[in-house]
């Protein structure tokens, strides 16, 4: 081959194009075949796509679809295309079809456009906008005394009913009063079978500012001896539970029953709830050996049941539960005390108790977490104590405290002291603050407690005497709005024990009188 034919071959080698080289397979894509390569291939437009949304600032939020810009009649001139290539390459990689975005791309957005919303107008590095802040409730001061604003004994008078004790048959004491959230509306049980709503609202009698307070807003007869109540979150509805019937849901408004939950034994019959409480969307109810559990939005029978006590982890309490009460800061724990020595604290989604203390003997009517849920305080039962002898029966009432339970040590801590000798429930209140606990007293006094003193015996820091004339089962607080009722449940036939060793009848002419629902301020 001559010289000449050499230096043609090498010229027609120059002159023809290299053919392309495909891309390699991956090694993933060979062993999985095409369809992780169609994956890799759309992961890869999604990329380009989420770019492309990073930074353009048209998204439709509500629909969720990325809104194209349309191209300018400027972009189309002579002079709009002399780009680089790398703007070209970049602008065709960005252009991809429209479609719904999936869950990944749309919670991508979502950060995008926070962070967008967290950088100032005028372009500076981005600020982190400021978490709203927490409120924060000051501790509360003691108070001074209490005002009397409202007072309704006509509501209980003139009963007589048809049944019990024929001495005791007019004695239509309350049983509770309880305030909703925000304090304006108060729920009150008697012993005549009927709840009672009472609107707290203030109005302004012509130019003198007076406060009234408005009547009974509806009152509505259970059927049956209302054991417990309590309030809708919303405050839309007030739960109640009375003997011998379903937990029944009235209207705040106008009373009427928008809902009943049965609450049913083993034998399918209908069987009353001793307590009631909600958790976030669940209602609770104890019975006998065990919680029914019901959603809100659906009526009937119960969703699941959690009994009291798991002999496997020898958890949870025994005997009937007579309250029980939601954590304030964990919603799937909720606390419950009954009629033994027992308290015991449950998780909705475990089903059964985590924490078990042990306090009295005669058990507890009442419970209340502290605002931070590391304390829980309830409210020891005043059972008497029976001595026999060959001739007379001597009836000895012992006092009932309030004992505090560290809920990180299970046991108890303090005792907190106050004369409470009745035949019910009693109930008392925290404030927000977590700093007072007020209380009423079977003299008809009202004390408060300061929490915040560490010692095991906490005495009253303050005691108003003389507030009513007979005991005072139930305190409910709001702010500086206090709701309490009084009357006590007796019976005429035990014998009471003097001083002096002399056993007398109780006199039961005055056994009517001192039943009331009264609102206090306090100062």
């Amino acid at each position: 081959m001559t010289t000449e034919e050499s230096s043609q071959d090498s010229m027609s080698q120059m002159s023809e194009p290299e053919p392309e080289i495909t891309p390699k397979l991956s090694l993933r894509a060979e062993r999985s075949g095409i369809g992780s390569l169609l994956s890799s291939l759309r992961g890869d437009q999604l990329a380009s796509e989420i770019n492309q949304l990073s930074t353009s600032p048209e998204i439709d939020k509500e629909k969720g679809v990325r809104n194209v810009p349309e191209v300018s009649e400027a972009s189309k001139s002579p002079k709009a295309s002399r780009t680089t290539d790398a703007q070209e390459s970049s602008e065709s990689v960005a252009e991809v079809p429209d479609r719904p975005l999936n869950r990944k791309e749309k919670r991508r957005l979502q950060r995008l456009q926070e962070e967008k919303n967290q950088t100032d107008d005028s372009g500076n590095a981005a600020k982190r906008i400021a978490p709203e802040a927490t409120v924060v409730i000051e501790a509360a001061e003691i108070p001074t005394g209490l005002k009397k604003l409202y007072c309704d004994s006509t509501s209980f008078e003139s009963y007589e009913a048809p049944f019990g004790y024929k001495s005791t048959s007019k004695n239509n004491f309350v049983h509770f009063s309880i305030q909703n959230n925000d304090g304006t509306r108060a729920i009150v049980a008697s012993q005549d079978r009927c709840i009672r709503m009472y609107s707290l609202d203030t109005k302004s009698l012509n130019l003198f500012r007076v406060e009234k307070f408005q009547e009974v807003q509806w009152k509505h007869n259970t059927g049956g001896l209302v054991l417990d109540a309590c309030w809708e979150h919303s405050g839309k509805g007030v739960f109640s539970t009375s003997r011998l019937r379903p937990i029944q849901l009235f209207e705040t408004e106008t009373g009427e029953i928008i809902g009943a939950y049965n609450g049913k034994d083993s034998g399918d019959n209908i069987k009353e709830a001793m307590c009631v409480g909600q958790s976030e969307n669940t209602l609770i109810g104890g019975f006998k050996n065990h919680f029914q559990l019901w959603d809100i939005e659906y009526t009937g029978s119960a969703l699941s049941t959690i009994k009291y006590y798991d002999p496997n982890f020898n958890t949870g309490i025994t005997g009937i539960s007579m309250s029980l009460v939601c954590h304030p800061t964990m919603p799937d724990l909720f606390g419950a005390v009954g009629t033994t020595s027992l308290l015991g604290i449950y998780s909705k989604k475990w089903g059964n108790a985590v924490s078990t203390m042990e306090g009295s003997s005669r058990g507890y009517t009442n419970c209340r977490f502290s605002p931070d849920g590391v304390k829980l305080y309830a409210s020891e039962r005043c059972v008497g104590s029976i001595i026999t002898g060959t001739i007379l029966w001597n009836f000895i009432f012992l006092q009932g405290d309030i004992h505090c339970f560290d809920t990180r040590m299970n046991m108890m801590t303090q005792i907190l002291k106050r004369e409470m000798t009745t035949n019910h429930r009693t109930r008392f209140d925290i404030d927000p603050s977590g700093r007072l606990l007020y209380s009423g007293t079977s003299s008809g006094a009202v004390v408060v407690y300061d929490l915040h003193d560490f010692n095991e015996e906490i005495q009253p820091v303050l005691t108003v005497e003389h507030v009513a004339s007979r005991c005072i089962p139930c305190v409910s607080v709001r702010g500086n709005k206090m709701v309490l009722c009084t009357g006590q449940r007796v019976f005429p036939d035990d014998p009471l024990l003097k001083e002096d060793g002399d056993v007398v009848m109780m006199d039961t002419t005055v056994v009517a009188t001192g039943n009331s629902v009264q609102v206090f301020e306090i100062l």
